[in-house]
């Protein structure tokens, strides 16, 4: 059961990578085409309890690659990502958010 739970979670997260990809680009072309749109930047901290280096590194990569956010650092027990976010108005959700699109499926397959 865990090798099929594998399977299915390497589609799934590609499939909510690519959505989240084209959905960030659309909210960061927003801001760059109005400029005067307020945006709320912050450095957030996301704490993890994946245990595999790998897939800290694979959430820290993710984070990165999508439009909007970065992920600044990764403390050295691999517990804490402090992410950069160009636009946190509630910076929980925001967390709660790569919970939900990331770290969850990166959990699959770590599993």
């Amino acid at each position: 059961m865990t090798l099929m739970r594998r399977i299915l979670a390497v589609p799934a997260l590609l499939a909510v990578f690519l959505w989240d990809l084209v959905f960030s680009s659309f909210k960061v072309a927003a801001v760059v085409l109005r400029p005067r749109l307020r945006t709320r930047p912050a450095i957030l901290v996301m704490t993890t309890d994946l245990r595999q280096p790998w897939a800290v590194a694979l959430l820290a990569y993710l984070t990165s690659l999508t439009p909007g956010s970065t992920c600044l650092h990764v403390s050295a027990d691999r517990r804490r990502l402090y992410l950069h976010v160009l636009d946190a108005p509630d910076p929980a959700a925001t967390i709660a958010r790569f919970r939900q699109l990331y770290e969850r499926w990166v959990r699959e397959l770590a599993a």
